[in-house]
């Protein structure tokens, strides 16, 4: 061995590990690690492709925020190419590398990002109650609703992972209220449809529910302040990003764009 003692003994049928070969492991599995993130950095380097945008997006922000943004963009830049991955933050942060840029609920540290990623902090939005406008809840309570009603009514919810979710868990644990879990489903619409079919009551974007004009109604949760949450865009640090994605910041940032 060029090491200059063993790295491995035989027990048995099995090779095992010593001390020096567990040393050596470690440094192997750091170098793939550093290598792997050299290769994302020229990938980010190389990647200037001005017709083609890929967006990775939470189904709430993909569906009742970005798509004005898509428009303006294609309206400015004829041509461009617009992708777009949906799911939860989760899967979206685990997707970065395929994407140019991110939208997610909630908050992340940009330590956890693949190199050379930032977090730009975007807009904010509160997470109201949806119940039918013929519900006591709806009668009982004209603008808010305290935190309690989760346990008083069969409560309809998103699935794990979702950003709703956490701001919901995250309010009831801080004042110590438990909630039972019996029904879950995915995405906005489908707890409108599930609200809508009298199956309990939900929660979601007050974005999602300005529109809303058949048969359900929002209110607010835990006044004053309500449940209010951080909508994020993850992004490659400035001076590597394509001009498509940059063009595509500058209109969500409301910044002016070049035609």
């Amino acid at each position: 061995s060029n090491v200059g003692e063993p790295l491995y003994e035989r027990k048995g049928h099995q090779i095992v590990l010593t001390p020096a070969g567990e040393g050596l492991l470690q440094h192997a599995e750091k170098m793939e690690s550093d290598f792997n993130q050299a290769i994302e950095y020229v990938r980010c380097l190389q990647k200037i492709n001005a017709g083609t945008l890929r967006l990775g997006s939470t189904t709430t922000i993909g569906s009742y925020y970005l798509p004005r943004y898509v428009v303006e963009l294609q309206t400015l830049h004829a041509g461009v190419q617009v992708f777009m991955k949906t799911g939860d933050t989760r899967e979206i942060l685990q997707s970065l590398t395929e994407l140019d840029l991110g939208f997610i609920e909630g908050p992340v540290e940009e330590e956890s990002l693949p190199i050379n990623y930032q977090v730009i902090p975007w807009q904010d939005d509160e997470i109201v109650l949806v119940v039918p406008e013929d519900h006591e809840l709806a009668k009982e309570y004209s603008q808010s609703v305290p935190l309690d009603v989760f346990t008083r009514h069969q409560v309809i919810w998103r699935e794990p992972g979702s950003g709703a979710r956490d701001v919901v868990e995250k309010a009831l644990l801080e004042s110590d209220i438990e909630a039972p879990v019996n029904i879950e489903v995915n995405g906005v619409s489908g707890i409108k449809e599930a609200v809508r079919a009298g199956m309990g009551i939900g929660f979601a974007s007050f974005q999602a529910l300005r529109h809303e004009s058949s048969g359900l109604v929002s209110r607010r949760i835990k006044p004053p302040d309500g449940l209010i949450w951080h909508l994020n865009i993850i992004a490659p640090r400035n001076e590597i990003q394509s001009r498509t994605a940059k063009a595509f910041l500058d209109l969500c940032l409301n910044r002016e764009t070049e035609n």
